[in-house]
């Protein structure tokens, strides 16, 4: 195998975005062009070296973690050919504020889903690997458990996951679903397909594999239901007009082996985040075949509300074959579904905290306090307690949230404790755990003061320690 010639790294923000910089018009190989920052390896060099050197030089920050590799690929200049290896990579520094080599670069750009023809730019050889190469990194995820890619063709950069496909569709379990498996020609077709629907509708499915192992585990994901057909006409009766303006629908196929692992949830809560903080749709909606009971427990999982029955071809319980009318149970997701779960949690805390001696107080806070919080919102929760140690020194009690995993800890302040936890759902609950001190009245602590401002909603107060707390920071004496 040729030795490698260059390196590049795939600098993502919390966004998902990836960082490109501007050649100048002066550099002699490919100027004027949007690149990802690398470069030529040194005699003696591993890749590895010069990548934290070229990330350093061309940015001034350094390298953090190599993530994965994500190609390695060769390209043509000159009459030379280059063998390139390219990272997706976290590093540390101010993300704000890249140090522009100077005579190199001359500008910089953060791009998403809706700023891939960047890369096209001023690119003479109409060549589109680059730009797919990034496009594989905006649009890629990780869950807990899973790595999601894009599903592509072979494009020169990548090789495309056809052969997955193949594999996928051969697993008895999702063949029975979708009706029979795919030859190797057909699977190419579909691979193609899905890339193709990626760059239509900025939306599309994942394949994804085992973050540990590597394995196959399934796809899933979003698709776009093509408007003015029966099946988008009879969802958006059911879903709302909100629904129509998008016609996102999530879903997932796992192979037998990861199934009954929680995986299906994972796919589909990245789905979710990716429709609703990425895409910015207001509505998801997730159908499956009334005889598929645990298609239907995941969007129930998901924090998905039942939303009606259509028809449609697929399976039906008391039938042997396809039909062409078969029965279809509409899951839907948008701010009235995530208000009712948002409702349901809120209920079962005030249930838990009246059982619990040691609670002086509950209360919302924040955007869901205010009543206008988006689908993207977190829940924030105020629990005021005598004891706070008990409860930042164990996570089962978290379990009255719904968490499936802790996000974070992080300390406010000389009272509050910040514990943000995920639910199933995607849905965040921030809970912040604070001594009774908090709630001081006399003198009010600005921090307290700040929270209260910003839109409360007293759930259990026993003692009205919230509410004299509520009526000092919103009462006339307020602008004291």
């Amino acid at each position: 195998m040729r030795a490698v010639d260059c390196v590049g790294a795939l600098i993502r923000d919390e966004e998902h975005r990836v960082y490109l910089q501007r050649r100048t018009a002066e550099r002699r190989l490919l100027p004027g062009i949007w690149d990802i920052v690398g470069g030529h390896l040194e005699a003696g060099e591993t890749p590895e070296e010069a990548l934290a050197w070229e990330v350093e030089e061309e940015t001034g920050w350094k390298v953090r973690d190599i993530v994965r590799t994500v190609a390695d690929w060769e390209w043509e200049w000159e009459g030379r050919v280059r063998r390139e290896i390219d990272y997706l990579v976290t590093v540390d520094g101010d993300l704000t504020r890249p140090r522009l080599e100077p005579g190199k670069h001359d500008k910089s750009a953060w791009a998403g889903p809706d700023d891939l023809d960047l890369l096209m730019v001023n690119r003479t050889d109409g060549d589109r690997r680059l730009r797919d190469l990034v496009a594989h990194a905006v649009r890629s995820r990780f869950t807990d458990r899973l790595r999601l890619e894009p599903i592509t063709g072979p494009n020169g950069v990548l090789p495309g996951h056809a052969p997955d496909l193949e594999r996928l569709f051969a697993d008895p379990w999702v063949s029975r679903w979708y009706d029979g498996s795919l030859s190797a020609d057909q699977a190419a077709d579909q691979a193609a397909k899905h890339q193709a629907d990626w760059d239509r509708d900025g939306a599309g499915k994942w394949i994804a594999y085992d973050r540990t192992t590597g394995a196959l585990a399934g796809r899933g994901g979003l698709s776009r239901i093509p408007a003015d057909t029966p099946t988008a006409e009879a969802i958006a009766a059911l879903a709302g007009p909100e629904w129509a303006t998008d016609r996102l629908e999530l879903g997932w196929a796992l192979v037998e082996t990861a199934r009954g692992r929680g995986l299906a949830t994972e796919i589909g809560r990245a789905g979710l985040d990716y429709a609703f903080n990425t895409l910015k749709a207001s509505s998801v909606i997730a159908f499956t075949e009334q005889s598929n009971a645990a298609s239907q427990a995941v969007m129930q999982r998901l924090g998905m509300r039942y939303a009606g029955e259509i028809r449609a071809e697929g399976w039906s319980i008391d039938a042997s074959k396809v039909l062409p009318d078969a029965p279809f149970a509409v899951y839907v997701t948008d701010r009235a579904a995530r208000a009712q779960e948002v409702g349901e949690v809120v209920s079962d805390a005030v249930r838990w905290a009246a059982d619990q001696a040691d609670i002086r107080g509950l209360a919302m806070v924040g955007s869901w306090a205010r009543d206008v919080a988006r689908m993207t919102s977190d829940l924030d929760v105020i629990v005021l307690t005598d004891v706070p140690e008990r409860y930042l020194g164990e996570d089962d009690w978290l379990e009255v949230f719904g968490a499936v995993s802790v996000v974070r800890r992080q300390e406010w302040g000389p009272y509050l404790t910040e514990v943000r936890i995920q639910r199933a759902s995607g849905l965040e609950v921030e809970v912040g755990i604070t001594a009774t001190a908090w709630a001081a009245s006399d003198p009010v602590d600005p921090g307290t003061r700040r929270v209260v401002a910003d839109g409360v909603r007293v759930l259990h107060d026993p003692e009205q320690l919230l509410a004299a707390l509520v009526r000092v920071c919103t009462g006339p004496a307020a602008d004291l």
